[in-house]
């Protein structure tokens, strides 16, 4: 199986997780390939008379989580961009080339999104000391800059994980992982002012259906 099947097979199986796990205050979980819909587009088109950005960026997953603040409504809309490594002859290469990659995020803040996060899974037979070196770079080169992404690196086992960033802790639930994204986004905003992405954070809410 290529590195690429793998994502996806991943990606998909962390989608059946956050589906059945019920966590109080997620009210939709999609595929990032809601970009690519016709109705964000034909809205963005049809009612701004805007055309939308081009090329449009799939994230992987998209959580809609309840905001009681409101800071813009009822909704925080958050996109993730998912990465995992396996074990493999080639994964210190992969290691270097998501490194080079890791403000892809940054590029869903132009579509619209409250909030943006970069989640890197790591296989379980990978060697922590290795995941704990490579994550510490990618956290502190984040905060560092300030940048506008929440940075997950988690080992994955069956329905578990073991938390190495943001903070290092044993294994727990996708709840938990929930929640703590859920704080995260709250205290990581999109910069871009309200009026420079209304329509398209409007085109979002329309394709997800939301209110």
């Amino acid at each position: 199986m290529s590195d690429k099947q793998s994502e996806v097979k991943v990606t998909k199986e962390l989608h059946r997780i956050i589906s059945s796990s019920g966590v109080h205050g997620l009210r939709k979980v999609e595929k990032g390939n809601i970009l690519k819909n016709k109705r964000f587009r034909g809205t963005v088109q049809d009612w701004y008379g805007k055309k939308a950005p081009w090329p449009i960026i799939e994230s992987d997953l998209i959580l809609v989580f309840e905001d009681h603040s409101k800071v813009i409504d009822g909704n925080l809309i958050a996109a993730i961009e998912i990465k995992f490594f396996k074990q493999s002859q080639n994964l210190d290469k992969q290691l270097r080339q998501a490194y080079k990659e890791f403000g892809q995020p940054l590029r869903n803040l132009m579509y619209g999104f409250d909030s943006v996060a970069l989640w890197h899974v790591f296989d379980e037979t990978i060697d922590e000391i290795k995941i704990r070196n490579y994550t510490t770079i990618v956290g502190d080169t984040i905060t560092k800059l300030n940048l506008p992404v929440v940075y997950l690196a988690t080992k994955i086992s069956e329905d578990r994980f073991k938390i190495f960033q943001p903070w290092d802790l044993d294994y727990n639930d996708m709840n938990y992982i929930l929640r703590s994204l859920k704080g995260l986004f709250k205290n990581k905003r999109n910069p871009l002012s309200q009026s420079e992405i209304k329509e398209y954070r409007d085109a979002l809410k329309v394709t997800l259906t939301i209110p």
